[in-house]
Parts: C-alpha cells; structure tokens; sequence
C-alpha cells in the first residue's frame, strides 16, 4: 500500500513536467552577438542524456523565461557556464572543438554593387582551417558586416586577410573564384 502511494506522489510530482516537456518546442534558435544563430535541440539532448528530467537543465543552468537567462561569451562556457557546464570535453564535446555542432555553417550569398553576388562556402574554407582563423575577429557574423572595396581586400582587409597569393590565390586573380558570373 504504501509503494503505491509513493507512485502515485511521484507521478503527481512529475506529472506536470513530463506534459510541458510534451508541449514545448523541440528546437530553438537565437541570435548571439558575434556568433550568428545558435540551434538547441531538446530531442538529441534527451536522447544523449536518457530519460533525464527537465530539472537537470532547467533552472540549475538555464531558465525557461530566455530573458532571465543572462549572455554568455565562448570563454564563459568554456569556463564551465551556460552549455559549457556539459560541453567541457569529459561528459560532451568541448564547446571550443565542435563550432558547427551549435552554430549552422550554410553557404553565404553576399550582394555585391556593380559586381554581383559573392557566395561564401563554410565547407570549403572549414575543411582547410578552424572556425576561430576567421571568428570573431576577421569577421563577426552578422548581416550589417562592412562592406570592403577591392583595393582594401588587396591591402589585407577582409578576405585579403588570406586571399593574398600566398595563403591563398589572390583577390585580384580570377574574378568568377568568388562572383558569379
């Protein structure tokens, strides 16, 4: 008798999360000043952490109301804060080695006046150097970035930072390389 009512005071009190958990919204998506759009996805986190409770997460590490939950720089959390509380290397991937797994590296459309549009591949310049070569000081994702001239680009400024003819090939080679034609 009594195992039941110790069931029936459990399920009450779990009850409630498990119904919000079913409710909620499976993945989000937020904007994060310096490094683009960070993508959580609760189904792979359960699926990882096994039949844990909402409680692990939720308000321990982060709150449910986002505009309680204060900004977190990389150095943060690889101080253990905010995602680098798990993300630390011993119970998952250090936040600092897995950049794509939390920010999405799509292809780039840049619209260039009087020279069309530039497309950017993250596949490409990430299969030769690491996300922290170019973020966030040569670049800050960000879709009012400054827009460089040529002739800057040739002095080192933006892509010049690498496309100088001896990391890379030159900006002022082959123009169909980077605009379309």
């Amino acid at each position: 008798m009594k195992l039941r009512w110790i069931s029936v005071c459990l399920l009450l009190i779990t009850l409630p999360s498990i119904l919000y958990a079913a409710w909620s919204k499976n993945i989000f998506q937020y904007e994060n000043d310096g490094f683009g759009v960070v993508v959580f996805n609760h189904d792979e986190h359960f699926e990882f952490l096994g039949q844990r409770i909402c409680t692990d997460c939720h308000h321990k590490i982060f709150f449910i109301q986002k505009d309680k939950n204060p900004e977190f720089t990389m150095k943060d959390m690889e101080e253990g804060k905010s995602c680098g509380a798990c993300h630390n290397g011993e119970k998952a991937f250090a936040v600092a080695d897995s950049c794509s797994s939390c920010h999405p590296t799509n292809d780039i459309t840049f619209d260039v006046p009087d020279a069309g549009p530039v497309v950017f591949s993250h596949d490409v310049h990430t299969g030769m150097f690491g996300c922290s070569s170019c973020h966030p000081d040569l670049f800050i994702p960000s879709s009012d970035n400054k827009m460089y001239t040529m002739d800057a680009m040739s002095e080192g400024d933006s892509c010049g930072a690498c496309h100088d003819d001896s990391t890379a090939f030159s900006v002022e080679g082959d123009c169909e390389s980077c605009h379309e034609m």
